[in-house]
């Protein structure tokens, strides 16, 4: 079995899973010692394990391996090549290097030059080619399920870098693009102006796979007095006015850019046009594209779009679509498609047109248009849309929520914040949740439930580069100053020693905080020296405590309420985990 431990960018690196319940206050900003040393280059991974390319205590560069306060130097490793993810294949973990160039294992320390992601990418491919040749009954083309045509992976940041996994949680699901059979290829307009000889398919690792331009979920077009729903690219639906007449009514969608992976749904954008045309008996009457003519939404609330995209082959408007990685039971063709879809039109609930950060619209902020937009989807059930001002390093974000009003979905936009950062370096974010180091010294956190960064450590001031992970365990550091820090959601603490003032005799001091025992657990000591039980409030994130003290992760019934506590111990709200609904107090809602 391959599994895919994490697959990021230099620039987009694993965040924290925090669920913002309440405003971070002063007290709760964990201040973080600096150490000497010159890091050159880091990489937190999400067992809590960082890598660190430094020159510490006095000695030569080296790579070295932190964890649990313990640093371990990887011998096979060399100080200046670039430090890439952890990677899991064939039952062992290696450490990615130089670009690709080499791996370490990360059980014997050893070093080989195989191309260990070359062969999970390949892998992964052959098992989804494998799929979809079993499948397919006239989806696609028999020679792509002979050889994929196109495997090329969507693009992030700034255009130059490529990747071969969705940027997620996960880091095992792909974007393929499938040339579709002669008899399955679309083509419209008076003219033949549009056509879509290709569909867009995702894919985890072991073959999993939708066909994604198929299922819209339920679009609702309206038109001088009569509604339709339309729920796939595929069928036709008549639209009937009130003056009798009759429209048949097609959609077609393009994929635009695949934005995250979460822990049940893809988030992409993509580019949605409608044709119409007259039903008549002898169906001579031509479809034409009628994007910009038709309101979207119900009898009851309509709106035309005002954001289209006017080519000279389609006009077509973007939409948000929420595409979950679980398979319909039905098929198209033999092909799978995904079981739920929601489509929102890009504009608030009244139909108004809404600037998005992440599609580069920085109506939103007050920033000159130098640097890239991005759209993740929070750990807190929020999507957030930001833009890096790379000329300005000023990192805007804003919270997106996703609505629907008597059949129109919608994606109202909340104000933007911002956060003022060093460099480039400064700026980090993955799986949906968005970090920056600011340039007074505090690594801050987006909340998208209040559209808002919050404070939660306080670094040294000079520190510029960062990389956090899963859960926060990080490095903070600044090459030229030659000082870095190591942060942690949780610090270990250690019981300590005083001297009692009557008896001059040594006593124990148990320090509050959280302490991690040997098998792994977690408890929190109160002040009074006594472990903490039931929900306990930290920092920004409520936490469950058993009636040992252990801290709770997974499903957690309290007086039959139901919770769910992720893998870091903080308790989730305003999302779905395993199909059920977390309510804003965190509790199921159905």
């Amino acid at each position: 079995m391959i599994k895919r431990v994490t697959k990021v960018t230099s620039l987009l690196i694993a965040a924290a899973s925090i669920v913002s319940m309440v405003p971070v206050m002063a007290a709760d900003i964990q201040k973080v010692g600096a150490e000497e040393g010159t890091v050159y280059g880091a990489k937190s991974n999400a067992d809590g394990t960082i890598f660190i390319d430094a020159e510490l205590n006095d000695e030569d560069g080296a790579v070295y391996s932190y964890k649990d306060g313990k640093y371990t130097k990887l011998e096979n490793a060399d100080s200046g090549d670039t430090i890439g993810d952890v990677v899991s294949y064939d039952d062992n973990n290696y450490l990615e290097m130089a670009d690709g160039d080499y791996y370490i294992d990360l059980k014997t320390g050893e070093r080989t030059d195989d191309d260990i992601i070359g062969d999970i990418d390949d892998d992964a491919a052959s098992a989804l080619r494998k799929a979809i040749k079993s499948d397919n009954d006239g989806r696609f083309a028999d020679s792509t399920t002979d050889d994929i045509v196109d495997a090329d992976p969507y693009v992030r940041n700034t255009g130059s870098v490529g990747m071969t996994t969705m940027f997620g949680i996960t880091g095992k699901w792909r974007q393929y693009f499938y040339d579709l059979d002669a008899d399955a290829t679309v083509t419209f307009g008076e003219n033949d102006d549009y056509t879509k000889t290709t569909s867009t398919v995702y894919s985890d690792d072991e073959g999993n796979y939708m066909d994604v331009d198929y299922n819209l979920g339920k679009v609702s077009i309206y038109s001088t007095g009569a509604a339709v729903s339309i729920e796939n690219t595929e069928d036709t639906y008549e639209l009937k006015l009130d003056d009798d007449t009759t429209y048949e009514i097609k959609a077609a969608i393009k994929n635009d850019v695949t934005w995250d992976e979460g822990p049940e749904y893809i988030t992409r954008t993509a580019k949605l046009s409608i044709f119409g045309r007259l039903k008549t008996d002898d169906d001579s009457e031509t479809y034409k594209n009628i994007t910009d003519e038709v309101y979207f939404g119900s009898k009851s609330n309509h709106h035309k779009q005002t954001a289209i995209n006017d080519s000279d082959d389609n006009k077509s408007v973007t939409v948000l679509q929420r595409i979950s990685k679980a398979q319909a039971s039905d098929d198209i063709d033999g092909a799978k498609y995904a079981k739920d879809v929601k489509t929102y039109f890009i504009t608030d609930e009244d139909g108004v047109a809404q600037p998005l950060l992440g599609l580069g619209d920085t109506d939103n902020a007050s920033s000159d248009s130098h640097g890239y937009g991005i759209i993740t989807g929070q750990t807190d059930g929020y999507l957030a849309s930001l833009y890096r001002d790379v000329a300005n390093n000023v990192q805007y974000t804003e919270t997106i929520n996703l609505g629907q009003s008597d059949g129109y979905y919608y994606t109202d936009v909340d104000d933007a914040d911002s956060v003022d950062v060093e460099s480039s370096d400064s700026m980090v974010i993955g799986c949906g949740d968005v970090y920056a180091l600011s340039d007074d010294g505090y690594v801050e956190k987006f909340n998208g439930k209040e559209s808002a960064y919050e404070k939660l450590y306080k670094v040294d001031g000079g520190m510029n580069e960062v990389s956090v992970s899963l859960p926060m365990y990080g490095v903070v550091w600044n090459e030229d100053d030659g000082v870095y820090s190591i942060v942690s959601p949780k610090a270990s603490t250690e019981d300590a020693t005083a001297t009692d003032a009557t008896t001059g005799a040594a006593v124990t001091v148990t320090t509050a905080g959280w302490a991690k025992a040997a098998d792994g657990t977690w408890t929190y000591a109160k002040a009074d020296g006594t472990k903490a039980t039931g929900w306990l409030q930290d920092g920004a994130s409520w936490y469950y405590l058993k009636a040992d003290g252990v801290m709770a992760t997974g499903w957690v019934n309290d007086s039959g309420t139901r919770y769910y506590c992720n893998g870091s111990g903080a308790m989730l709200a305003n999302t779905t985990v395993d199909g059920y609904v977390l309510g804003s107090d965190g509790a199921w809602v159905k």
